[in-house]
């Protein structure tokens, strides 16, 4: 997995850790969350499946992967253990 994403893809997981649901419309993906909705171009989704941060399921949705929560999740402990030291 190639963890350094750009802005725009982080932007992406950001959306999908926030509870946005992302949804086809014809060609074109979105994400949606009450009544807010953001365009998202395909080849940024599958940027993010190469770098191993999105998975797709049996039903042809996209989800976070389970080895990128793990990784976040790592982050955000390392940045804990970093803030409580200074």
């Amino acid at each position: 997995m190639k963890l350094k994403l750009t802005p725009t893809q982080n932007l992406c997981v950001g959306f999908l850790e926030t509870g946005f649901e992302l949804i086809q419309v014809d060609d074109q993906f979105f994400f949606v969350k009450g009544d807010r909705k953001q365009k998202v171009l395909p080849k940024t989704l599958d940027a993010l499946v190469n770098r191993g941060a999105l998975q797709t399921t049996q039903e042809g949705t996209y989800e976070l992967s389970d080895e990128f929560k793990e990784y976040r999740q790592q982050m955000r402990s390392t940045e804990e253990v970093k803030h409580i030291r200074h």
